[in-house]
């Protein structure tokens, strides 16, 4: 039997571990290194836990954003804050959430929740940026606002002094040019792209192309989405003895619109005209009514959204093969609903939905009972000190296959997943977990060789 001793001030612990024959060499390497880490990060909360009460002159921040914000460049710019790496070791916790508007651009919310001394002190901003701002203008305007709502939690720091504060008029002619009155496009936004890769070997060859547009119109009473798109994929295999090609391709257009109704409800309208041969779908035509309940106004959207959509779709179906009934065209007549959870806390985020689609005609023909349940969930949670989790699943019930072609599939179409294959479920599971420890005080930026700042050690584990 081994033992790892800590005595440290306040705590006293001792973890063993077993050894002899019986037990791999992988076994106790990941043994050791988990009794390591046990010790190092008792060491690292009595350590720090000791200087927990920030000095007059300091003011702690967690910056809670894990993408879309430049952070070298936030802590570089507000040298006399100190940002650290635990949000329960911060005087102040900024969370960053981020909406597309009806220009293309963004609406940002930084949500600020004073913690310790000042746990009475909380505060809301939010601001907008265009569609067409640069990288450097995004992190200028997060900058600006960051500092606006965190001057206050300074003043009650005492570094009102270390501020400066300018105010800056803007010409009245620049304030009437941004009214929606004088917009010419009426709040319509457009936009129209094309994409192409291109990757291969000696003995493969793979192409994409696509192609894209939207016509967009978003006002608070009313949302108009209109988007269109064609994708079509190659691939190639020299076996030696023959060439294996295989292509797929799709085509979309759909129309959207969504009524407001009050500060919970939208009534909405949807309809699409498509193509896929992976789907042996020659051509498709879709319309139908939706409605939808937020169990929250829209306006904390934010931080927490939990709806409940009902929709009734009608679909004429043309196939580009005969399907497995023997049915070379179809209508039918289908209705869904699906329950969604969205929460942005402190402690992390996650995101749970499920939904069911039933056909209310045609069922019989259906492989089994005509339905389709999906449940999807992921999450970023922040289990402990140091300890995050963040994780993504999803499962697909399948029983409405009517679609799929009667004659079976090659192996070739198989392999390259070309077309759709009889399944009666799909699956999908991502886990991981990062341990981050050591300083959580360490503000240096060094982007020497690409490197970054400081902020201890980190360990991930991916599964």
């Amino acid at each position: 039997m081994q033992c790892l001793h800590s005595d440290k001030k306040h705590v006293q612990s001792a973890i063993c571990l077993s050894g002899g024959s019986t037990l791999s060499f992988t076994t106790r390497l990941f043994s050791s290194l988990f009794a390591l880490l046990i010790l190092s990060s008792t060491q690292f909360v009595f350590g720090q836990n000791n200087s927990s009460d920030s000095s007059p002159e300091t003011l702690r921040v967690f910056f809670d954003c894990t993408f879309f914000c430049d952070t070298q460049y936030i802590t570089q710019e507000l040298p006399i804050l100190d940002f650290v790496t635990e949000r329960t070791q911060a005087d102040v916790h900024v969370m960053y959430a981020s909406q597309s508007t009806g220009s293309g651009g963004s609406l940002v919310t930084l949500t600020f929740f004073g913690q310790r001394t000042f746990a009475a002190l909380s505060d809301t901003l939010q601001y907008a940026t265009g569609s067409n701002d640069s990288n450097d203008e995004q992190r200028q305007t997060l900058l600006h606002n960051l500092t606006i709502g965190l001057s206050r939690y300074l003043a009650h720091a005492g570094m009102a002094d270390r501020l400066v504060v300018r105010a800056k008029q803007q010409p009245i002619e620049a304030q009437e040019n941004r009214t929606p009155e004088s917009d010419p496009w009426n709040a319509w936004v457009f936009s129209i792209g094309g994409n192409g890769s291109l990757d291969g070997q000696s003995s493969s060859k793979f192409t994409r192309k696509s192609a894209n547009l939207s016509a967009n119109r978003t006002t608070e009473a009313l949302k108009v989405r209109i988007s269109g798109n064609v994708r079509e994929s190659t691939s190639e295999f020299d076996t030696g003895t023959e060439l294996i090609k295989s292509s797929t391709n799709s085509e979309r257009f759909s129309a959207q619109v969504v009524h407001s109704i009050g500060g919970q409800w939208a009534l909405g309208g949807n309809a699409s005209v498509s193509s896929s041969s992976f789907a042996n779908a020659k051509s498709q035509l879709e319309i139908g009514p939706s409605i939808e309940y937020n169990f929250f106004p829209y306006t904390q959207s934010t931080r927490k959204l939990l709806t409940a959509q009902y929709k009734v779709t009608l679909g004429k179906r043309n196939y580009d093969e005969l399907t497995i009934f023997g049915l070379g065209e179809e209508t039918i007549l289908q209705h869904s609903l699906d329950l969604s959870l969205s929460l942005s806390q402190k402690w992390g985020s996650v995101s749970v939905s499920t939904d069911v689609n039933h056909m209310i005609t045609n069922f019989d023909r259906s492989l089994t009972d005509s339905y389709n349940m999906g449940v999807f969930g992921s999450a970023n949670i922040r289990l402990f000190r140091g300890l995050s989790l963040n994780a993504f699943a999803s499962y697909n019930r399948i029983r409405d296959q009517i679609d799929l072609p009667g004659n079976a599939a090659t192996k070739e179409e198989i392999l390259l997943q070309s077309i759709q294959l009889p399944t009666g479920y799909s699956y999908g599971f991502d886990f991981g977990l990062t341990y981050r420890f050591g300083s959580i005080f360490n503000n240096v930026v060094n982007p020497r060789m690409g490197g970054g700042g400081g902020g201890g050690g980190q360990m991930i584990i991916m599964m």
